[in-house]
């Protein structure tokens, strides 16, 4: 007998004394006294069988080792499905773990910290191109989380412009709502729409449409998605600059704000407890003192795809004369985009239990933003 076939029976004489081994150590306690001792036996006759180099005779005692030790533990029915769900229900649950006491995601669903997040995004396109054509929508989707979109009449009648719903302009067209993603442009009084940021309109007020007409379409971007480092806070304080997501039921007079409960904002913070805060100039004071550090209120000042931070008359900080204090185990967040931000600017300062944790990581979709957040 040649060498490697020497070398196959040992190691299949190996792997029938551990599965004797195993077998009764795993069910020595509850099996048959007799199949106990026979797979005892089977092993001992295959130890002395190489211990002999009784070639001839060791793949029929792993045989019967192997028997033996199946009359201890036989085989469970379906074994293959039992091991992929025993596998998924291991992996289901050190992701709920995960999520419920280190890393959440969660997805940026508005655009009041655009451009350091986005939130959906938008822009003109009049029909589908070569990506908006199966299957390549579909990898342009999963990858980049871009989709083509159309929104056509689903009545004839003159387009009206009825308000806003789910962060979207409403277009009433005979007794149908219809909803379209526009941008307006900054510091806009009025409906004036950023061309560039917008769904392409396909009529002119006053106009009436056809049912069945497209009425608008573009290329929508799907909001950013991150996680969430939600150990961090136990273990160091807020800092100022860190940009957090934080519960919303802890928000005051959030009934006020028509703030929906049990959602969660992103915002960046800008006052820890004891700070007074004001705005001049687009500048963030702090205590009499312009805010230059970290690195993103430079940036929030001096960049041009930021506008700085501006005040709103019906805020708290209505204008430059304005101060908000921040009270003690409180911390007040502003969103990046302070032109479209619901943010601390008019609810204040959000108590220190709200924070969940500070973001650290854009997971999707791929882009430029993808990878660790500032």
């Amino acid at each position: 007998m040649h060498f490697l076939e020497r070398r196959r029976l040992k190691k299949l004489a190996q792997r029938a004394r551990h599965l004797v081994r195993h077998a009764v150590n795993m069910r020595g306690d509850v099996a048959a006294e007799a199949d106990v001792a026979a797979a005892r036996a089977a092993e001992a006759e295959l130890k002395a069988l190489w211990v002999a180099r009784d070639w001839e005779r060791l793949e029929a005692g792993c045989e019967a080792a192997a028997v033996a030790a199946e009359r201890v533990m036989p085989p469970r029915p379906l074994p293959q499905w039992r091991e992929n769900l025993e596998v998924l229900v291991v992996a289901i649950s050190l992701a709920m773990a995960c999520r419920t006491y280190f890393i959440q995601p969660f997805k940026i669903p508005t655009g009041s910290m655009q451009p350091t997040l986005n939130g959906v995004t938008v822009r003109p396109q009049e029909g589908r191109g070569v990506m908006d054509r199966f299957p390549l929508m579909l990898v342009n989707l999963a990858l980049f989380g871009e989709r083509y979109v159309e929104v056509k009449a689903q009545a004839a009648g003159v387009p009206e412009l009825v308000g806003m719903q789910d962060d979207q302009y409403a277009f009433r067209i005979g007794g149908r709502i219809h909803l379209v993603r526009l941008t307006m442009r900054a510091d806009s009084l009025y409906f004036n729409p950023d061309p560039a940021k917008s769904m392409k309109l396909h009529f002119r007020p006053g106009e009436r449409v056809a049912r069945g007409q497209v009425i608008a379409s573009g290329r929508v971007r799907m909001g950013d998605h991150i996680f969430v480092n939600k150990v961090r806070y136990h273990f160091a304080r807020p800092r100022r600059g860190h940009v957090v997501v934080f519960d919303t039921n802890y928000i005051p007079q959030k009934e006020r704000f028509h703030i929906r409960p049990d959602t969660f904002y992103i915002k960046r913070l800008v006052g820890l407890p004891g700070e007074t805060v004001a705005i001049r100039g687009r500048r963030l004071v702090v205590d009499g003192e312009v805010v230059d550090a970290p690195m993103a209120f430079r940036r929030q000042a001096e960049d041009p795809a930021y506008d700085g931070y501006v005040s709103r008359p019906d805020a708290l900080l209505a204008d430059e004369d304005s101060r908000l204090r921040v009270g003690p185990h409180h911390f007040l967040p502003f969103g990046d985009n302070t032109y479209s931000s619901l943010d601390g600017r008019y609810f204040g300062a959000v108590d220190e239990r709200a924070l969940v944790g500070p973001s650290f990581f854009v997971y999707w979709p791929l882009g430029r933003h993808w990878g660790l957040s500032i």
